[in-house]
């Protein structure tokens, strides 16, 4: 990647640092105190507001990491095949450190993996392939039908 584009980049990392401290800094001065009708309202935006920070903390480790990759002259390169990360997807997402492939695989990866585990806190429950295309549900209320292992299969028509 060309000198001009990392210095793009980093302008638009240190830009959004700088927002940030902005932004930190009014909500610091806001006063949030109310009478005690509004205590399960001020409650519920502390909650919405800790799930932002948060999310936005993690958001800003990122831009710092990209910040020391621009520095290291590695900004731009997949992190886990080397390659060069278009600037197309860094335009779109400028922290990405993953190539589209990568990510790819690393979300198909982490779906499977998501997939397994439902699977397996499902156990016995799961209904075989044969009766899903036959057209049973599970119905744990039903006292009729057949049952396998767990519960009472009805025929859905």
């Amino acid at each position: 990647m060309d000198k001009a584009t990392m210095e793009h980049f980093r302008r638009i990392f240190l830009e959004i640092l700088s927002d940030e401290e902005a932004t930190q800094t009014q909500l610091d001065s806001l006063d949030k105190h109310g009478d005690e009708f509004d205590a399960l309202s001020v409650e519920k935006e502390n909650q919405i507001e800790f799930r932002l920070m948060a999310r936005n903390a993690v958001y800003l480790k990122k831009v710092r990491k990209s910040l020391q990759k621009i520095a290291d002259g590695t900004f731009g390169e997949c992190e886990d095949c080397g390659a060069e990360i278009t600037l197309n997807r860094l335009h779109a997402r400028p922290t990405a450190d993953l190539c589209i492939h990568c990510k790819e695989l690393t979300e198909r990866e982490e779906n499977q993996l998501v997939h397994r585990n439902r699977t397996s806190l499902k156990g016995d429950r799961m209904l075989p392939i044969a009766h899903l295309e036959k057209g049973y549900l599970l119905d744990d209320t039903a006292t009729s039908s057949f049952s396998l292992r767990h519960g009472s299969y009805q025929d859905v028509v």
